[in-house]
Parts: structure tokens; C-alpha cells; sequence
């Protein structure tokens, strides 16, 4: 018998749930591995491309060492609902039994032989980036992923460490998000990898508040990366292979045209209203009318204008009017909290990107045409 703390039990298997497959094709992939080795207990959770494993504690001393398979799913749903401070877990004849108040729940388990392995391998420390900032970077980069690559990775996202930072680069081919954030203890030379979109998504739900996500890297029969949480946790992730964008070369680095700043709040109410023209629109496009006094942002469908006032946008140099996707400029929009929305223009013989720039925080839209 095993007796675990509720919460801690409950805390681990809601992570581990992030990796284990919504629809998946080899049904051992549905379990929890619950290894005890030596009053250690470790779960484990994969699906193939990602593995993640967590260690807890005993609240008592377990009575021998244990290696099988869970349903994870069934096993964090009992425990979720479970209000005992502690449960105890009894492992007999094929049956994974979980007791707590008056209540038991049998599970069915089965040995971890065809468990797929978790690689290993001798690594090679990549530096440490700020939790909080990593999690904030990745969701600014991931809405903006493509749905699928051909020539080029647009559906991964790009992780570069430097010595003081960290960036990470999204992109579809039509927007791009570059966001950087506090890194220490990183090579002196830039080392870059690339994160597939399930990596990228359950690394943003593991970050905790104020603490360092630890990164190192092995090369067994394949790469991998190894991402180490303060609380011991590691996620171990297949990198994507292909080749990214060369996305520098498509940051606009001419002098400005003009600067427009818009109130978040304004704007995105604007967005909000327009929503149902635009996106009956052919191209979803809003157009805003920079060169209005006082500006406004507008939608049109077949014979059906629809205008929202800017009053309280500011335009820096020359005006002009552009047309963005709705969709993609309201995503933007509520990816930011500042009370601004910083906007650059440059002359069109140059580039005609719009960049969107906020602390630490590029993101380009190309424009659309009527």
C-alpha cells in the first residue's frame, strides 16, 4: 500500500494529461506508466514525440518496488473529484486499486513491456530561460503557426538561446510573431532548435511564475531536447527537422513612414464590431482608414459598409489606408496588454510589412489589396 498526498497526486496527473493523446492511435499511449523504484515514485506520460516526467513523494513508506501501466485519463478523473487529503493506492492481482474516505476505484492495469522508451542520453546544458517569460512567448507565437508546412517549417516554432535572452520565432508565411525574453547561463555562441506545435503548446501549460526552465540537449540514436522545470519535472521533446524561414529577412529595417498608435481597448472594440461583415468578406479584410480625421477602421460586403471611429488614434508621419485581415489583426490585439498598440508603416517601395512592435514583442502582417 502507498499513501500520496491528493493535490500533489491530482497536480502531476492533470500535467501528464497534456501529453497523453486526445485520439490515440496505439492504445498503451492511453496510460500512465506508475513506477516505484526504491520508495521513488516517477509517472510518465509520451506520445512519442513528447514525454514528460514527474516524480512525488510518498506521504508513507511504499511496501515494494512497482512498474506498471495506468489509464491516465480514468486515473486523473477519480482523483480531480477526490476532497481526502491523501489516497492510498493498493497494486494487486492486475487490478490498481485507489482508496480514499469510503470510496474505491479499480483500475485495470498491464506491464510496461511495450511502453514505449523514453530517450536518454549525455547532455549538453543550453542555458536557462525565465518561466514566466517562456510561457508568454510561446502563446504570443503559437496562434500564429500554420495549420501545415510544405517547402518551409511554418507549423513549428523556432527557440534561439543567446547568452542574456531567449527568442522565439512563429510564423504562417502571412504574420509573424518575434519574441524574446530573459535567458542566463547560455552558450556564448547562439544555439537554435525547433519546436513542434504539441511541444511548444504543453511547455506554455508547465511554466510556473518565478522560476527557470532549465534546457539541455542529447544526441542518442536521434536528437531531443530536454526541458527541466523547478520542480523537477522534465519534458522530453523530438525537435522538428526542416528548414525555417530566413524570417531577418522580412524585418523591415528602412526608415519609417509613419508611426500610428491606437488604444487597445478602442481598437479591439472596433474589431469586435466589425466582426460580422468581415467576416463575410471573400478576404475577412478591415481597412484602416488612417487617413480620416479622426481615423477609422471599416469592413465592407457586398454593398454593406460597416465603420468604427478611431478617435483617440494618433498617426506619426505620413498618413495612409491599409487593409489587414480581421482574424488575424484581433488576434494580435488580445495577445497584448499594454493599454497601446504601436503600429510602423514604411514606404511601400521598401517594404510594405506592417510591424506591430511592443517590449520585446515584433509582429508583421502582410497587408491585403481591395
Amino acid at each position: 500500500m502507498s499513501v500520496i498526498n491528493t493535490n500533489q497526486l491530482k497536480s502531476a496527473l492533470e500535467r501528464l494529461c497534456l501529453v497523453v493523446p486526445k485520439r490515440g492511435t496505439l492504445p498503451v499511449l492511453e496510460n500512465v506508466r506508475w513506477r516505484v523504484v526504491k520508495g521513488h515514485l516517477d509517472l510518465t506520460a509520451t506520445d512519442l514525440d513528447n514525454s514528460l516526467v514527474m516524480s512525488i513523494l510518498f506521504s508513507g513508506s511504499p511496501t515494494s518496488n512497482v512498474d506498471v501501466l495506468v489509464p491516465a485519463k480514468d486515473l486523473y478523473q477519480a482523483v480531480k473529484t477526490e476532497t481526502a487529503p491523501t489516497v492510498e493506492i493498493k497494486i494487486h492481482d492486475s487490478k490498481f486499486e485507489v482508496h480514499a474516505n469510503k470510496r474505491m476505484l479499480e483500475l485495470p492495469l498491464v506491464e510496461p513491456k511495450n511502453f514505449p522508451r523514453i530517450p536518454d542520453g549525455e547532455l549538453s546544458f543550453r542555458g536557462q530561460m525565465l518561466s514566466s517569460a517562456l510561457e508568454a512567448a510561446l502563446n504570443k507565437a503559437l496562434f500564429c503557426l500554420s495549420a501545415e508546412s510544405s517547402r518551409y517549417c511554418t507549423d513549428t516554432i523556432k527557440l534561439e538561446m543567446r547568452e542574456s535572452a531567449f527568442r522565439v520565432v512563429g510564423t504562417d508565411g502571412h504574420r509573424l510573431s518575434v519574441v524574446e525574453g530573459a535567458a542566463k547561463n547560455g552558450a556564448t555562441s547562439e544555439f537554435s532548435t525547433l519546436l513542434l506545435r504539441s511541444t511548444a503548446s504543453i511547455l506554455s501549460k508547465l511554466s510556473s511564475e518565478s522560476s527557470w526552465v532549465k534546457l539541455s540537449t542529447s544526441r542518442e540514436e536521434t536528437e531531443h531536447n530536454l526541458f527541466l522545470l523547478s520542480d523537477g519535472s522534465m519534458l522530453i521533446a523530438r525537435p522538428s527537422q526542416g528548414q525555417f524561414p530566413n524570417y531577418q529577412n522580412v524585418i523591415p529595417k528602412a526608415p519609417l513612414e509613419s508611426r500610428v498608435v491606437f488604444q487597445r481597448e478602442e481598437l479591439l472594440d472596433g474589431l469586435t464590431k466589425l466582426a460580422p461583415t468581415a467576416k463575410k468578406a471573400p478576404n475577412s479584410m478591415v481597412k484602416l482608414e488612417l487617413s480620416k480625421s479622426p481615423a477609422s477602421i471599416k469592413a465592407e460586403n457586398d454593398g454593406t459598409a460597416n465603420r468604427v471611429a478611431l478617435e483617440r488614434a494618433r498617426v506619426l508621419g505620413k498618413a495612409r489606408d491599409i487593409g489587414l485581415n480581421h482574424q488575424y489583426l484581433t488576434q494580435y490585439v488580445k495577445s497584448i496588454e499594454t493599454e497601446t498598440v504601436s503600429m510602423k508603416l514604411f514606404p511601400k517601395a521598401i517594404s510594405e510589412v506592417v510591424v506591430f512592435d511592443a517590449f520585446r514583442y515584433q509582429h508583421l502582417l502582410m497587408p491585403l489589396r481591395d
